[in-house]
């Protein structure tokens, strides 16, 4: 009774303590791992700009990102090869952090790439409708931090996962109409995870049926602020920055979304088939949305989930973290698997969840893959599993009494 009558002191302060015993664990993880870095350019751009007002696109930005690099005994990404190529607006999230040094820098954002994949779990189970308990969810996400991809994100301090979370976070907010804060959050997380306007697109649909506006305004005023302060504090920063892509990326040679993976399983027409898989499968979706406007809509949960996986499919790079987009689909057919068959649904949810995780990790033995750039198995065995499963229980889903979404407020 007075551990529950005091939890408001000692839980924040034992969240604080695992935060701060975590952070103090990345540094040696840190020291321990030197793989690609994917965090350095952000964090050079700012402190360059406030403490000489260099452009974060200049060379002598570029150097000083290389000479950290060559200092901490990392390599640049293979995402920016260590320029920054975020819009100028990025700058002041990683402002606060760059006044500390980058050992410990670089331990915090590790601490919260952590963080974020926890909770990106914690959402996406939300989103999905599954029942968890407490515990249940607890070893969950510790079996999402060290799933082979996802544990791999924070050795190389991806910049990516917190902004997944963002749009995760968005999604369960937008399905609890809570439009104005998942407007903020998807336009904060828009370049990050570019695929993100199709589910803005989606949402505005189904708000404006229920004559809601909220999150379109929203998304729309954030994204001109954004524009706006940019131009006004980075002045032509729009040409430095497509100068430094065009560095970096001088063709379309690095696009390779899984559904291009797919195809060169067959190398005699891997292009071709790679066009038509891709147009396929975005004719599918726009079909799959027709009547998410319906305000009776029971399909809806299961269409955005189908959604989510079709939007990993069209992920231009083939990252192990964007996997992220599938756990919500996951759980969802984990939710109808014990919604059909209560006990033996739930052991063969936990047996695939294990298995997944002990294939991932079997193949990186083999592979001894650090890089972000991940191998055909581990990009579609995922989605592949998800689809099936969501086709699997399609009519049940969209049909069946259970299949009432409880969890989304028509």
């Amino acid at each position: 009774m007075f551990l529950k009558k005091t939890a408001n002191v000692w839980l924040p302060m034992l969240i604080l303590l695992a935060l701060v015993g975590a952070t103090v664990v990345n540094i040696r993880l840190a020291s321990t791992f030197q793989k690609q870095d994917d965090f350095a350019p952000r964090w050079v751009a700012a402190r360059e700009w406030l403490r000489s007002g260099a452009s974060p696109y200049s060379d002598s930005t570029y150097q000083a990102t290389l000479d950290l690099l060559d200092e901490s005994g990392n390599q640049p990404s293979s995402l920016n090869e260590g320029r920054f190529l975020d819009p100028a607006w990025y700058v002041f999230i990683y402002m606060p952090i760059s006044f500390v040094p980058y050992p410990i820098a670089r331990a915090i954002w590790m601490t919260l790439v952590e963080l974020c994949l926890a909770l990106s779990v914690h959402f996406s189970v939300r989103i999905s409708g599954l029942k968890l308990s407490l515990p249940e969810t607890l070893i969950l996400s510790l079996l999402i931090l060290i799933f082979y991809p996802l544990f791999k994100s924070v050795i190389t301090v991806s910049v990516t996962v917190p902004y997944f979370f963002l749009t995760i976070l968005a999604v369960y907010l937008a399905t609890n109409r809570q439009g104005t804060m998942a407007g903020f959050l998807f336009a904060l997380a828009l370049w990050m995870v570019p695929l993100t306007i199709f589910l803005v697109i989606l949402f505005m649909i189904w708000f404006g049926v229920r004559r809601d506006n909220s999150l379109a305004n929203v998304f729309v005023s954030v994204l001109g602020f954004f524009v706006v302060i940019s131009l006004i504090l980075f002045p032509g920063w729009a040409a430095d920055w497509f100068a430094n892509y065009l560095r970096v990326f001088p063709d379309f040679s690095w696009v390779n979304t899984p559904l291009m993976v797919l195809g060169k399983l067959f190398p005699g027409a891997s292009a071709q088939i790679a066009i038509l898989l891709n147009l396929l499968t975005f004719v599918v979706m726009l079909v799959e949305w027709y009547g998410i406007g319906q305000r009776e809509s029971r399909s809806f949960q299961w269409k955005l989930m189908l959604t989510l996986n079709f939007l990993y499919l069209f992920n231009l790079r083939s990252e192990g973290v964007y996997l992220l987009w599938l756990f919500a689909p996951l759980f969802n057919v984990y939710k109808y698997l014990t919604e059909k068959w209560r006990v033996s649904g739930r052991i063969i949810s936990w047996v695939s969840c294990l298995t997944l995780i002990f294939i991932h990790w079997r193949r990186f033995q083999v592979t001894q893959n650090w890089l972000l750039e991940e191998s055909s198995l581990v990009i579609l065995l995922l989605p592949l599993m998800t689809m099936l499963g969501l086709q699997w229980f399609r009519r049940w889903a969209t049909v069946s009494p259970k299949a009432l979404i409880d969890s989304i407020k028509i």
